[in-house]
């Protein structure tokens, strides 16, 4: 009999037990029916947002310690990640993503800074624009197979990363999508039918874009002559380069593409080139010299920033536009030629120096060789530049030559009446000897005729 109450007691404690779960199970599934398209949800680490039937992740507590994110929540699946959600969760270091997402939006992870591993879902098809910018710890990631592009700054100052595989459907990547990624030496395309890595440099198939470069890059680096156009961000941080050889097949240097090149000290730009895009050499502080092709069109902002090395930049005639500070903060330039061809030159373009402030210092040093009325005169007389104008000094040069030519001309005339003078003296007592001559002959005919008539 008491064998007989306990089961009954113990299976009651069952039933309430479950009836309790139940109402638990319903209340959740309630949460999900009576959820609205737009309505927010948060828990411990993270606020979602009902969109179309299923949770997207707008938001995580930049002072959340997690190692993954959840598939589902209050019987919703979660299969997006918003832009910006994850953004500077400085706490994360290994994060798995599960393959219920299928979107992940820009700068999703942008400055998680402690981020070491990322496992991403096989179902997204893009890695969309900054998604791991600024991850500076990021040693590896596996792309998903399916992922067909990269968008730009993906990557972007992902110091650490050392090596990644594209996938086979990749057809697309973005600007900087790599830049300043200065570990960054090994990259496996062997997947890939779009990139080839050759020789520790990326191209597409054409070979006519360069995207990336190794930085274990070293000493003399030789451009392939079919290279049309070097992708922004590029070589980016390869530091051990010390000699550029561009061939003229190269037309643009893209944004970024050289910066932080901190070894290099001599290009050689070659005929063809007609574009040198913003920042492209910045920071490059050992070069030493620049001397422009004359196809070259464009100097963009700051291309030649920071070059604290730079002595001689030539710019030639048809150079047209030279952006605000191409050369700004190059203490050794102190002397530049801008040709008339040049009708804009922005805001600090030379002779300025920058200071920690950011702050912009003349420098008193800095003289610039113009045309009177050019865009160069008027640069250095808006920023109080010491200028000396080149066709003034070309107009005395042709004064004195002029006047040399008609003193030349003087002494040759003199010479030539004096040549004619003496030859006409020279005639005149040829013609009197001969005269003299003719009588002194006639002279004696007459008198030996005298004496034979005396004889007779």
């Amino acid at each position: 009999m008491k064998l007989k109450n306990r089961i009954i007691k113990l299976a009651a404690a069952l039933c309430t037990a479950a009836v309790a779960c139940m109402s638990v199970s319903l209340s959740s599934f309630a949460v999900v029916e009576n959820a609205e398209v737009g309505e927010e949800l948060r828990d411990g680490n993270f606020t979602y947002e009902l969109v179309n039937g299923t949770y997207t992740i707008t938001a995580c507590d930049p002072t959340s310690i997690l190692s993954e994110i959840p598939e589902l929540r209050n019987g919703y699946a979660i299969t997006a990640i918003a832009e910006k959600a994850f953004q500077d969760c400085h706490y994360i270091e290994e994060l798995t993503i599960p393959d219920t997402i299928t979107s992940i939006g820009e700068n999703a992870f942008a400055g998680c800074n402690s981020l070491k591993k990322v496992t991403l879902p096989k179902r997204i098809t893009e890695l969309k624009s900054g998604m791991f910018m600024g991850c500076t710890r990021l040693e590896s990631v596996d792309i998903p197979d399916k992922v067909s592009s990269i968008g730009n700054y993906a990557f972007y100052n992902c110091s650490m990363l050392k090596s990644v595989r594209l996938p086979g459907e990749l057809s697309s990547i973005g600007a900087m999508a790599f830049a300043q990624c200065s570990s960054i030496t090994d990259i496996d395309s062997s997947d890939c039918g779009a990139f080839t890595f050759e020789d520790g440099i990326l191209y597409n198939n054409s070979r006519q874009n360069i995207y990336r470069a190794s930085t274990a890059l070293s000493g003399e680096v030789y451009i392939r002559n079919e290279v049309k156009y070097i992708e922004p961000g590029a070589f980016s941080v390869c530091v051990k380069m010390t000699e550029l050889y561009l061939p003229s097949s190269v037309t643009d240097i893209g944004e970024s593409a050289f910066s932080y090149c901190t070894g290099l000290k001599k290009i050689d730009f070659a005929a063809g080139l007609t574009n040198i895009a913003p920042i492209a050499f910045k920071y490059c502080t050992s070069l030493e010299a620049v001397d422009f092709p004359l196809t070259l069109h464009t100097v963009g902002d700051g291309a030649f920033l920071g070059c604290s090395s730079l002595s001689k930049a030539v710019i030639p005639e048809g150079v047209a536009d030279i952006g605000e500070g191409a050369f700004l903060d190059c203490p050794k330039l102190r002397q530049i030629s801008i040709p008339k061809s040049v009708t804009n030159i922005s805001a600090h373009a030379f002779g300025y120096t920058l200071g920690e402030d950011e702050s912009y210092t003349a420098d008193e040093s800095f003289g610039m060789s113009v045309f009177t009325g050019s865009e160069g005169e008027r640069y250095a007389k808006s920023n109080k530049l010491e200028c000396n104008r080149v066709d003034k000094s070309l107009k005395q040069y042709a004064f004195f030559i002029v006047a040399a030519a008609l003193l030349l001309v003087v002494i040759v005339f003199a010479v030539l009446l004096m040549s004619k003078g003496r030859k006409r003296a020279s005639a005149s007592e040829r013609k009197a000897e001969k005269e003299r001559l003719e009588d002194e002959s006639y002279e004696t005919i007459l008198e030996t005729t005298d004496e034979t008539k005396k004889e007779q």
